[in-house]
């Protein structure tokens, strides 16, 4: 009976040995978009990394007073003009995305990831992770 089950075993495992393992190197445009994910970022890869691309604040002109990184978009989450403010970016370009602690930055971030952008950065913690990191904030 032990043989046999060694027989059977071992028989199972050269055919599972002869399945193809190579991949498919066939995907389509909508199979890598669905890979795509939004990258988080603490503060000092954020500000390292996000020269390369486009920064956008998307809190309200209110929290905006208190304090932005430089170089930011301002493009208000909230307000109904903000899907034609994206709708404006270039889409092969990265985008660095933050908020106030990172909620709605992120919901934007995924928003984007669903409209075609493949390269999306999330600051984690949001501008409030960034002041508490020592990152500078400008005041308009």
């Amino acid at each position: 009976m032990n043989k046999y089950l060694i027989t059977l075993t071992a028989g199972i495992l050269s055919l599972s040995a002869c399945e193809s393992k190579k991949p498919n190197s066939d995907l389509s445009s909508t199979q890598a978009l669905a890979t795509a994910a939004v990258v988080n970022l603490n503060p000092a890869e954020f500000q390292a990394k996000s020269s390369a691309g486009i920064i956008i604040d998307v809190r309200t002109p209110e929290e905006i007073a208190e304090g932005k990184i430089e170089g930011a978009l301002e493009m208000d989450y909230f307000l109904p003009s903000f899907q034609s403010q994206v709708d404006q970016l270039p889409k092969e370009k990265e985008i660095y995305i933050y908020c106030a602690v990172g909620s709605r930055s992120k919901e934007a971030a995924d928003m984007l990831l669903q409209q075609g952008f493949t390269k999306v950065y999330h600051l984690s913690g949001g501008i409030q992770g960034w002041a508490r990191a020592g990152m500078p904030v400008v005041r308009e």
